[in-house]
């Protein structure tokens, strides 16, 4: 009896020494977080250390397990600075990572600082475009400044993007030398026309065929041959006619020129 009480003492302390020691091989902890035998704890996470490492994050400068050949971590991401960079984005001002070929971050896209930038649009506010070098921005599209231009519409307050040697009129492009955005003051509006061509209340007359008349009943302006003018929506010449109102009718008609 007292042999096998001594073999069971014997037992038990070495049980008691093997947890201790396994207690112990794994006291390695972070905010009570205990990790297993061979395990490594980083930032509150167990991790290999033979697959994995624990490195600092560049911008929240927390720890982060990372794979063993990414030896460095932007925002909770890790990367292998051999290859790449965290680079603060030009537009969102957020951490990026990129290529170090790349050189930089537009909007959340990478691209090669050498030959390509990032651009303000030359008309949306707070939008920004990646485009070639010796390239701008219009609308979110790129285009070459040696051929077009933003044109300053002549009635909108944008400007349009158009040929250098064109102009713009009501968000249209247009030659100049063959058309006219003219503009009509009694109406107050703008319509692009020919060359020489006059604007009558949204319609495009040649002057030397037509004037452009308010109607005698109606006040409204509308197209009549030349020397011509209006009453009730129809044309008639002043010479031969008048606008008179028709007791028998209860409208104005155009009637003949009274005979003395």
């Amino acid at each position: 009896m007292r042999k096998w009480l001594s073999y069971g003492t014997v037992v038990f302390i070495a049980l008691i020494i093997t947890g201790f020691a396994a207690f112990v091989s794994a006291s390695s902890s972070d905010e009570g977080v205990v990790c297993e035998e061979e395990m490594e704890l980083c930032n509150g996470e167990c991790y290999n250390p033979l697959t994995h490492r624990c490195v600092i994050d560049q911008i929240s400068n927390e720890k982060n397990v990372c794979k063993a050949r990414d030896t460095a971590s932007c925002d909770g991401e890790c990367y292998n600075p051999a290859r790449y960079k965290c680079f603060t984005d030009i537009v969102t001002e957020e951490p990026s990572i990129c290529l170090m070929s790349q050189g930089g971050s537009c909007n959340g896209q990478c691209f090669n600082t050498l030959s390509h930038q990032c651009l303000a649009d030359d008309v949306l506010d707070g939008v920004y475009t990646l485009c070639k070098k010796g390239l701008k921005a219009y609308m979110g599209e790129c285009y070459n400044s040696a051929a077009y231009a933003c044109v300053d519409d002549l009635t909108l307050d944008d400007c349009n993007l158009c040929k250098i040697s064109d102009k713009s009129c009501n968000g249209q492009c247009y030659n100049p030398a063959r058309y006219n955005c003219a503009y009509d003051s009694v109406s107050e509006t703008t319509l692009l026309c020919k060359a020489r061509e006059e604007n009558c209340n949204g319609v495009c007359y040649a002057s030397g065929l037509h004037r452009c008349v308010v109607d005698k009943v109606t006040e409204e302006q509308a197209l009549c041959k030349l020397r011509e003018e209006r009453c009730n929506g129809i044309c008639y010449d002043p010479l031969k006619n008048v606008c008179a109102f028709s007791e028998e009718k209860g409208s104005y008609i155009i009637a003949p020129i009274p005979t003395v």
